[in-house]
């Protein structure tokens, strides 16, 4: 083996573990979410214990295989902020796992909206553009709705 060989698998090797660790480990301390069957309105339970209001609440569906419905919120705190949310319920794990895909393939402006997505269970949950912080408060709530951690 020439030093020329040593050289290349060196770099080789410090190439994985410069980017294909890092995404390993994210998989590991970021298990997927479950898909089950979630109950009742989690984006309005979190807001309620949050001391956030429900200024305005309306039925949607988006667009994408296996979506079934949802909700779209808009949340308001007493500083005068709001941010908009919406929900989307999914009939299997397949379908909510394309969506979240599909969102993340996009750069913003081109396809994606700005925002946040969060998964609980069968739900697809994105949070726009936040400046007053109220996902922060809510995300909390939210947590302890999902099944991983």
């Amino acid at each position: 083996m020439s030093d020329e060989d040593s050289a290349t698998w060196v770099i080789v090797i410090i190439l994985v573990m410069m980017f294909l660790l890092p995404i390993g480990w994210i998989f590991f301390a970021y298990p997927a979410e479950p898909h089950y069957v979630v109950t009742g309105e989690p984006v309005r339970e979190a807001a309620g214990a949050a001391g956030i209001t429900v200024i305005s609440a309306g039925n949607i569906t988006w667009p994408l295989t296996g979506a079934i419905g949802g909700k779209t919120y808009i949340l308001a705190d007493d500083a005068g902020n709001t941010l908009a949310v919406q929900t989307q319920t999914f009939d299997s794990a397949g379908s909510r796992d394309a969506a979240i895909l599909t969102f993340s393939a996009q750069s913003v402006g081109k396809g994606k909206t700005a925002g946040t997505l969060v998964v609980v269970g069968d739900q697809v949950i994105h949070f726009g553009p936040d400046p007053g912080g109220i996902l922060s408060r809510i995300g909390t709530e939210l947590r302890e709705k999902r099944v991983s951690p």
